[in-house]
């Protein structure tokens, strides 16, 4: 298996895609062919546990030679062992939908369910390089604290997560990453993002552009711009088909739509994967917030860059989901010099075209939608309180990002014939409890104020935790990261 980047760049090696992030022509890296699970196969892996199924799936994308067998399975056992649930991601059956929920791990949020294994797998080929590196993540609000919890007690990954102050994230996300108390995880809360998190991956995309830096530092990348992220959030799309697959539910073989909340669009960019890898999925929903800004490609064939509308789902305010760079990188055929010439334009005038073939093939597989912030709270309400009918059902409650799925999976019910005909599994991807302002709003107006789904024992044990951070001003943060960076190199 080898990778090569959607600018053009051939080819690199697994390790060489993880330990680096970027490509070094800036593209990102994606594997040259994709395997195809047949249906015999897809079957075998049923009743499969998550990290049976994770080693299966993932070993579709990481050669023997690459990682060891052994080492592989070690490394997926470490990374699910501190989840809550037995099952690590248990497929919800409401009264409204099946939910896939994703939010049981050690952060409760589904940037768990990748990020610790590929930290550990960073820090395995960092062992065997006798190197260190420094990770640089900006985060809207989950994937910081995935990072700073997965890079605990790994000394040869410095965790640099970067996130927007005044409002962008939740005090609960904050502390995830400011009580890490940590020697090798730096918290950096940045001031004056009018973009928020864009505004810190342009930062980010400064530091890795600068050739001497990435090296004499090696700068690494543990967000969705990491092939390894994306590889092993192709497997929860896996495990939830299964898991709908028997007696009372669908039929092998039969056709699933995802709704997913759309943000960087990496967890989408998984599912276009696990269906090109032969899982049957009918429609990936992708559920944009006001920001819509792929849900704007899909109607209109323009990506325009749009100013940041904060919502209530604030971890989806992202206004350039880079991941679609991907996804449209095989919707061209995979021609990287059309990739380029539409990311240069992008970059020039703030707007790129779709050529039309590649946009009917975009609209082959995705459907989207925008959720505006009173149906994400009326959703939140109304799912709560009718998910209790029977009485016997009990409530259900999701957070705001889910919310946004859920909305518009009902709509693609009613308006898009290839999911009206189908099951559709909304994706859950943070606990409630990290949003008690949101929920509580959403609530205000059913009178329901005693909701015991806001409490959680790790929410309240961080409430209790000092909390160690860096402030800094986005106009300060590259001459900030610089200099720190340069403390910690990547050959001791």
């Amino acid at each position: 298996m080898r990778y090569v980047s959607t600018r053009g760049f051939k080819y690199a090696s697994l390790e060489d895609v993880i330990l680096n992030g970027f490509a070094p022509d800036g593209g990102l890296y994606v594997p040259e062919r994709i395997p195809v699970v047949e249906p015999d196969t897809l079957k075998s892996w049923s009743g499969l546990t998550f990290p049976e199924l994770a080693f299966e799936v993932l070993s579709l994308f990481i050669e023997p030679s690459d990682v060891d067998p052994s080492d592989l399975r070690r490394l997926l056992d470490e990374s699910f062992a501190a989840f809550d649930h037995p099952d690590v991601a248990p497929l919800a059956k409401t009264p409204d939908a099946l939910v896939l929920e994703l939010f049981h791990g050690p952060t409760m949020s589904f940037k768990d369910v990748a990020m610790g294994f590929l930290v550990s797998l960073t820090d395995h080929f960092l062992r065997r390089r006798n190197e260190r590196r420094n990770v640089l993540v900006a985060t809207t609000g989950d994937t910081g604290p995935a990072a700073a919890h997965a890079a605990i007690g790994r000394d040869r990954v410095h965790a640099w997560v970067l996130y927007p102050t005044g409002g962008f994230i939740s005090d609960t996300q904050e502390r995830q990453m400011t009580t890490v108390d940590e020697p090798n995880v730096h918290a950096v809360g940045v001031g004056g993002c009018a973009d928020g998190g864009d505004d810190l991956d342009a930062i980010v995309a400064k530091l890795f552009a600068d050739e001497s830096l990435r090296e004499e530092c090696g700068l690494g990348s543990v967000n969705s711009v990491n092939w390894g992220r994306v590889a092993c959030q192709t497997v929860h799309y896996f495990w939830a088909y299964l898991a709908a697959v028997g007696p009372d539910g669908l039929a092998a073989g039969e056709r699933v739509a995802f709704a997913v909340p759309c943000g960087a669009f990496g967890n989408l960019f998984a599912g276009y994967v696990a269906g090109r890898a032969g899982l049957p999925i009918a429609r990936l929903i992708a559920a944009t917030n006001s920001n819509g800004a792929v849900h704007d490609v899909l109607a209109t064939g323009v990506w325009r860059r749009r100013p940041l509308i904060n919502t209530v789902s604030s971890a989806i305010d992202i206004v350039v989901p880079y991941n679609f760079w991907r996804t449209v990188y095989f919707a061209l055929g995979e021609d990287a010099a059309a990739l380029r010439a539409m990311q240069d334009e992008y970059a020039s005038t703030g707007e790129a075209r779709v050529p039309d073939a590649a946009l009917e093939r975009l609209r082959e597989i995705f459907w989207s939608a925008s959720v505006d912030d009173a149906a994400t709270l009326a959703t939140i309400g109304t799912f709560y309180g009718s998910s209790a009918i029977p009485p016997d059902a009990g409530r259900y409650l999701m957070c705001p990002h889910t919310s946004v799925a859920a909305v518009a999976a009902a709509r693609a019910r009613a308006d898009d014939p290839e999911v009206g005909g189908c099951e559709v599994v909304v994706l859950a991807t943070a606990a409630p409890c990290k949003f008690p302002e949101v929920i509580r709003r959403a609530l205000d107006d059913l009178e329901l104020h005693d909701v015991p789904e806001l409490e959680h024992p790790r929410v309240a044990a961080q409430r209790e935790l000092a909390q160690k951070e860096t402030k800094c001003t986005l106009e300060g943060l590259e001459n900030h990261m610089r200099e720190a960076l340069r403390r910690y190199p990547r050959v001791s």
